[in-house]
């Protein structure tokens, strides 16, 4: 029994002495450390401040207090006396230590510590890491062992470490890891000496991004920003930094336009060895270059620098410009306009003209497409292409398109009332409000305020604004499912994507003017072809815009082209002139005879268009092929004739048919025979068949679609030619 007595005891000696070793190594780095019963409220024993490695100070003597003491009376005097600054947050928790070091314990955490700016006992500047490790007794009380830490080194290396991550990110590109903007200013002004600064962009970086990736983008942005420090000169104040993207901005301390000529070809010429050594497409710079001396706004030079940068953008034979006293004009004529935008709107300066739509075969007018023009008060006129630029770059559309939309409503509004034959017009809106928040909502307010549908006022979106960007596709969304009709504008001019049209919620295609051109061409008349053909399969409806010839408005309306827009039916009108298209009757096409057959063929393609190889119109009771589609080869050996249908087939048949495929093709084109199997209803037909066509066995598909027309007996056939894998 003395035995077991005698282990107990050297056991429990042993723990209390490993326990006071675990205290003494826990307490061993701090500055102070105090036991406190903090269910109780009390701290029982003395509590210690190190000033140096072996003096003491007795806190409680300190505070003029004395042992056994209230724990939170005691906080609170260590706040008042040791934290001059007790609006730091920790030090609000401090002084409410006991409540949550209860609650601590009670959600099953054994240590709470916090941090804060006091001093020491000397009065120096201390940052304190103040923790409590709590534990439970026995009798079931919370114990609380606060350790008090000096971190004021740490606090400082930390505070450094911050400081120069934030000046990095103020001052260092993220990409290159060298200069950006704002360090080159500041960097300018240090050197303060007159120079010229030179912005440098790369031809088409976009297609790097696109066929390499974004990493490898960067990769290359790096290693242009390595050629440009192996062309400059730093020693001699040569400045660099990267703006964004793929624009960069140089300082040369020279005026000289040789030396900088010079230096613009030493960057090109290491721009080559980027190429090579990182296997991209080749980088294209261009450069801008202005004049800067102390004094003069380096924002100025700058934005100078990059006028003279677009204008060599699209220079031929060289890859540079100077800003020059034509540019300084150009900015002057821009500050002028952007100065008198906000008077110009309040005295009604911009006034809304209509650019009307007909329908191709019959000229109804079906809608209007709103436009702008600013004229002055002494009865001068700016043109679009003049304003609308500029105020898109200073941010002043968004008012413009707002002005526009309110005032097309409202005329709609008028002419509603006064029950005229009112039609849908559209309005622009351009790339620059489709971003600013609550474009949707402001425009359907508009709308509200003023009292009239939106289906009155369909809204246009340039083709490579809806294309280009992602979020776009969002507003877009959103217009639609408020009720708008959308329409795409400008197709053509830019990199057209005819899949993206699936994915955009657009109710009408607007072709530009570009490709209408292009019509009697192969190519052209093919392209547009397709595009219709793709759109009426997807639900969208087509406007054909700069329309100018008969040729054109033939072509448009025999494909199914829905809306015509341009000069051969109509010039831009004024709102006067508008008003009294909407008051006349509708008219018929006279130019184009109201030609019955060729209304026929418009509501058939209308309904049912493929593009074909080439189609022929034939007046299968008089023997004659009246309108002809001319495709290249396909269509000048065909040999049927406006004066033979029958002549020309057989020519067709002998000439370029397999022999097994002769018979059965005769059967189905005979005139004679289609006469005789006629009925009074419309039919059409289709047939498959072999032939030749440069030596090569070619598979062939026709639909015969024949008919008659109101006013007349002659029964009529409209072929469309196709080649089988084009189908």
């Amino acid at each position: 029994m003395d035995l077991l007595e005698n282990s107990s005891v050297e056991r429990l000696r042993r723990a209390l002495e490993y326990e006071t070793q675990f205290r003494n190594a826990i307490v061993s780095d701090s500055v102070a450390f105090f036991d406190a019963n903090v269910s109780k409220d009390i701290i029982e024993s003395d509590f210690f401040y190190r000033k140096s490695e072996n003096d003491f100070v007795s806190i409680p003597d300190f505070l003029e207090v004395s042992t056994p003491y209230r724990f939170t009376k005691f906080i609170e005097l260590w706040a008042q006396n040791m934290i001059p600054d007790r609006s730091q947050v920790p030090v609000q928790n401090l002084l409410k230590i006991r409540d949550i070091i209860l609650q601590t314990y009670q959600e099953g955490k054994r240590e709470y510590s916090l941090n804060y700016w006091g001093e020491n006992i000397s009065g120096q500047r201390v940052f304190y890491k103040h923790i409590f490790l709590l534990t439970k007794t026995e009798e079931g009380d919370i114990r609380a062992l606060s350790i008090l830490k000096d971190n004021t080194s740490e606090r400082e290396m930390e505070v450094h470490y911050i400081k120069n991550e934030l000046e990095n990110y103020a001052y260092k590109d993220p990409i290159t890891n060298g200069y950006n903007y704002i360090k080159f200013k500041e960097k300018l002004q240090e050197i303060s000496l007159p120079g010229s600064i030179i912005c440098l962009d790369i031809h088409s970086f976009k297609i790097i991004n696109s066929i390499c990736g974004i990493t490898k983008g960067d990769e290359v942005i790096r290693g242009i920003w390595q050629g440009i420090l192996m062309a400059i000169e730093l020693h001699k104040n040569d400045l660099a930094a990267h703006i964004n993207a793929d624009h960069f901005i140089i300082f040369i301390p020279s005026v000289d336009e040789k030396v900088i000529i010079k230096k613009l070809k030493d960057i090109s010429v290491t721009l080559m060895v980027v190429t090579l050594d990182m296997d991209v497409p080749q980088l294209q710079p261009y450069f801008g270059v202005s004049k800067w001396a102390p004094g003069k706004k380096i924002e100025m030079s700058y934005n100078e620098a990059v006028t003279a940068k677009h204008n060599a953008k699209y220079q031929q034979n060289i890859d540079y410009a100077f800003f020059s006293e034509e540019d300084t004009n150009r900015l002057i004529k821009e500050k002028e306009i952007t100065d008198s935008f906000d008077t110009a709107l309040a005295k009604k300066e911009f006034k809304v003209w209509f650019q009307p739509k007909y329908t191709p075969h019959n000229k109804k007018l079906v809608g209007a497409e709103a436009l702008v023009r600013w004229v002055k008060d002494d009865g001068k006129v700016i043109k679009p292409d003049e304003f609308i630029p500029i105020l898109e770059r200073n941010n002043l559309i968004k008012k413009l398109d707002e002005y526009i939309f309110r005032n097309v409503c409202m005329f709609q509004k008028k002419w509603l009332d006064e029950d005229k034959n009112v039609v849908p017009v559209s309005v622009n809106l351009s790339r620059a409000s489709l971003f600013y928040k609550g474009v949707i909502e402001q425009y359907l307010r508009i709308a509200e305020l003023v009292g009239i549908d939106i289906k009155w006022t369909p809204i246009e979106i340039t083709e490579s604004a809806a294309i280009k960007n992602e979020s776009v596709k969002e507003v877009i969304d959103k217009f639609h499912e408020k009720g708008f009709s959308l329409q795409m504008d400008d197709f053509g001019t830019g990199y057209s994507s005819l899949a993206s049209l699936n994915l955009m919620h657009f109710d009408t295609l607007k072709i530009d003017k570009s490709l209408v051109d292009f019509i009697g061409e192969f190519g052209g008349n093919r392209l547009i072809e397709h595009t219709i053909s793709l759109a009426k399969e997807l639900g969208i409806q087509i406007t054909a815009e700069g329309v100018e010839t008969e040729a054109q408005v033939k072509f448009l309306k025999n494909i199914g082209c829905d809306n015509i827009q341009g000069f051969f039916y109509s010039k831009p009108v004024s709102a006067i002139e508008y008003e009294k298209l909407l008051e006349e009757p509708v008219s018929e096409d006279k130019s184009l005879k109201n030609n019955k057959v060729e209304d026929h063929l418009f509501e058939f393609n209308k309904n049912y268009y493929r593009p074909a190889l080439y189609s022929i119109v034939v007046n299968l009771t008089e023997n004659k092929a009246t309108d002809y589609s001319e495709y290249a080869d396909w269509c000048y050996e065909t040999k049927i004739s406006t004066t033979d249908y029958d002549y020309g087939l057989n020519v067709f048949i002998d000439t370029y048919l397999l022999p097994e495929e002769k018979e059965k093709f005769r059967n189905f084109m005979d005139r004679k025979i289609i006469l005789e199997k006629y009925s009074d209803e419309k039919q059409t037909r289709v047939i498959e068949y072999k032939r030749k066509h440069k030596e090569r066995i070619t598979d062939m598909r026709i639909i015969f679609h024949s008919f008659k027309v109101e006013g007349s007996d002659d029964l009529w056939g409209y072929i469309k030619v196709f080649q089988q894998e084009w189908y």
